[in-house]
């Protein structure tokens, strides 16, 4: 693995230079990220062309629910736009957004994350017996990538022959497409095969016919939009957000949920002592591993703890970093799965809280509840440290685990 490079020498160009590309904030923000909350409520950095951070909790959740003001129109600092058209739904906003929220809503209730859950279990118990007759594995490629890939695929009704390309894909767009292409033209490229791939499902769902069918393009053949029947591209552009989103945040998040567990092996031995322990358990970690962060453009001048942003300027949003608040959450640094309810915002909030949270979380709570019925203990690989990234979505490159209880 390569050596992190220092950091800037001093608070004022940590904050002047903060991005998610950076490449000292790459083998883990979380320290740094305090550091930002400890300052102020609301800094400027000038990279990538300058944007404000919102580094507290309330502020976050205050900008969500205001998106008259923060608008989704640009959802990553610096922006890439990887479509022509603007991405459904989440980079729409007023009624366009809420219409489409609810054309959307009914394909990923659930009841229809109930109806695929039997699926997912085997999905599941398939990959994690494979991993225990090993002894060990690099738990992001065999695990952590996969079983969301598995996930959606079961979902979207789309053959498993298939997997491997939406796992190379999510990863080269995560690794090298959106930090490195050299221009927006070149990402939509990179893109075009999959969106053709989408295309041609939905005309092979359509030909087949959809009656009966609980997978989200055979329902979506039957959903409208103000009105009307969304077209061809309108259905693709949201099936390729949806695989975005439920691929990459779910495997980042599953990475940092079991590279903590890997050396909390008192959790592990609840986990496996109480069966029943595993959602909550889940809901704390999710709190605790920060993954998203995402941008917004401000409509309208905005002052907030006495700093005017002004209308166009850009917003950096860490829902994730948002879970480790003091403000917000007693011993925020600490795992307390007895905590109770928690009002994390690691699907956001407002009105463009993450429509796959029901099936994310169920995967989640999958992953964690069957792992441990055949892997009771496990620990970090002696001599391995995980690489990290930060940009959009935080996560682990690789996380090699040994199962069995440390030496």
């Amino acid at each position: 693995m390569a050596e992190t490079p220092e950091a800037p020498p001093t608070l004022d160009e940590r904050i002047r230079g903060w991005s998610i590309y950076a490449p000292w904030l790459q083998q883990c923000p979380v320290g740094h990220w305090a550091e930002l909350r400890d300052t102020a409520p609301v800094l400027r950095s000038e990279a990538d062309g300058g944007f404000w951070i919102l580094t507290r909790y309330a502020d976050i959740e205050w900008a969500a629910k205001n998106p008259d003001a923060f608008s989704s129109a640009e959802l990553t600092v610096p922006h890439r736009r990887i479509f022509h058209e603007k991405l459904i739904p989440i980079q729409l906003d007023g009624d366009v957004h809420r219409k489409w929220r609810q054309t959307l809503a009914e394909l990923f209730n659930p009841a229809a994350v109930n109806h695929f859950t039997p699926q997912l279990r085997e999905a599941v118990t398939e990959t994690v017996v494979r991993i225990a007759d090993q002894g060990r594995c690099e738990l992001i490629s065999e695990f952590a990538s996969v079983l969301p890939s598995e996930a959606f695929l079961i979902a979207f009704g789309i053959g498993r022959e298939h997997l491997r390309a939406f796992v190379d894909h999510k990863d080269w767009l995560r690794r090298v497409g959106i930090p490195s292409a050299n221009t927006d033209e070149e990402l939509r490229a990179a893109n075009q095969p999959l969106w053709d791939f989408f295309g041609e499902a939905i005309d092979r769902r359509v030909a087949e016919g959809t009656e009966g069918r609980w997978d989200v393009i055979s329902r979506l053949q039957h959903a409208t939009y103000d009105g009307r029947k969304p077209t061809r591209d309108e259905m693709i552009n949201a099936l390729f957000v949806a695989m975005l989103a439920s691929l990459d945040t779910t495997t980042s998040q599953l990475g940092l949920i079991f590279g903590h567990l890997a050396g909390d092996p008192a959790l592990q031995a609840r986990l496996v002592a109480e069966p029943e322990l595993v959602p909550r358990a889940v809901e704390e970690l999710i709190r605790h591993e920060p993954v998203s962060t995402t941008g917004r453009v401000l409509t309208r001048d905005v002052e907030l703890h006495g700093v005017t942003m002004r209308a166009g300027d850009r917003v950096l949003m860490s829902w994730g970093m948002s879970g480790r608040d003091p403000e917000m959450f007693d011993d925020a640094d600490g795992i307390d799965p007895d905590r109770g309810v928690s009002r994390h915002l690691a699907f956001g909030a407002g009105p463009h809280r993450c429509l796959g949270m029901h099936l994310a979380r169920r995967v989640m709570q999958l992953a964690v509840s069957v792992w441990h019925e055949h892997i009771p203990a496990y620990h970090l690989t002696p001599g391995t440290t995980p690489a990290h990234h930060y940009t959009p979505a935080h996560g682990l490159f690789d996380l090699d685990i040994t199962l069995g209880a440390a030496a």
